[in-house]
């Protein structure tokens, strides 16, 4: 089921654009005029039962001010994957209850849509005066691909780095817990030299059904990826979070074998894994949000670089270890594989060296 969006809200500077317009007439909507300041007040006034589920479905149309391109954080001390990120669109229509921008956009807790989206495309080009090639994509502050129905990022950016003749240089992923791929497929026949890669966001089925509502499932998803390759589109796997409590490893380990036996590996760019780790700020969150959540069974410990929670070092080399063992079957022993948010010790601890087509 597509996600639900009740209200179309328009900056009054933004009036001029026709896309949020063409949005409100598909859903049958009559869209509203209201500043940035006015529609958070909005919201604050008028929060139903759950604010965060009241201003998911809401879209915000307005401008950014800023830069749209960005280096992907990343915590201090980790090992980055050299990932870029492009914010053309802030909040998830999802509601998964790990994530952070409950905490990170809770000012401005609604789906916010920028119209200048040309700015970033100029910001990729002058990167590339300096830098040969770039990774980027759309999934670092909202899901990629779930709304893509609507405001069709894909068509837009892959029709943009073509026509600059830029295909040769950029990597554009597409993060999803989706099956919106439709749009993604009918770019790969109008543009079959882009180089573009679908990332699919997986966890252990029972995870996926209580804590990703609204989301696709995973079986759902294996088949979009495979669907996707078969038309040329390669795919990424990404494990994250990996929640390290009670018997949840075999799980993974069958998860994986599901996967990959599903599956083209030769289609497959690359695959992470990420521990689950959070700010204790979110722990309150998901206490109240989420009070049947299995998140916070788990023993975890603030790190002393970035204060965030983690699994002990030695639960997450078990299940690191595990994993990369099991993935290995499928790649002749060599699994195009990288942790996220991890520090050197971990990768030497598990003997893990960085993938050339990601870092």
């Amino acid at each position: 089921m597509r996600p639900q969006i009740e209200k179309i809200v328009i900056d009054p500077q933004c009036s001029g654009n026709r896309l949020p317009f063409e949005i409100a007439e598909k859903l049958r909507i009559d869209p509203v005029f209201m500043s940035k300041d006015d529609l958070v007040a909005f919201v604050e006034h008028n929060p139903g039962t759950d604010i965060f589920k009241t201003a998911k479905k809401i879209l915000f149309f307005t401008e950014n001010k800023g830069r749209f391109l960005k280096k992907c954080p990343g915590s201090k001390g980790v090992i980055c994957c050299n990932y870029y990120t492009i914010n053309s669109v802030t909040g998830c229509p999802y509601d998964c209850s790990y994530c952070i921008l409950q905490h990170y956009i809770e000012n401005n807790p609604f789906i916010t849509v920028f119209l200048n989206r040309e700015k970033a495309v100029e910001e990729i080009k002058e990167f590339l005066k300096i830098n040969d090639r770039i990774r980027v994509g759309t999934g670092e502050l909202a899901d990629s691909l779930a709304l893509d129905h609507l405001l069709n990022e894909t068509g837009f950016f892959i029709s943009e780095i073509v026509e600059a003749g830029l295909e040769k240089k950029v990597q554009f992923e597409f993060k999803t817990k989706s099956v919106e791929t439709e749009r993604l497929l009918e770019i790969r026949k109008k543009y079959p030299g882009a180089d573009i890669i679908a990332g699919f966001s997986v966890n252990i089925p029972g995870f996926q059904k209580d804590e990703e509502p609204g989301t696709a499932s995973i079986e759902a998803r294996i088949k979009a990826a495979f669907e996707l390759q078969k038309t040329g589109i390669p795919v990424a796997i990404h494990f994250d979070p990996v929640v390290m409590i009670e018997n949840n490893l075999d799980k993974y380990i069958s998860l994986a074998e599901t996967i990959f036996s599903s599956l083209d590996c030769s289609q497959i760019a690359w695959i992470s894994m990420g521990g689950f780790r959070h700010t204790l700020s979110l722990t309150q969150t998901i206490v109240e949000r989420f009070p049947d959540s299995s998140l916070l069974r788990g023993e975890m410990f603030p790190s002393d670089s970035d204060n965030k929670l983690r699994y002990l070092a030695s639960v997450r080399r078990v299940y690191y270890a595990a994993l990369i063992k099991k993935i290995a079957e499928y790649f002749n022993g060599v699994p195009p594989l990288y942790m996220c948010m991890e520090k050197p010790f971990m990768w030497d601890d598990i003997e893990m060296k960085p993938q050339p087509p990601v870092f």
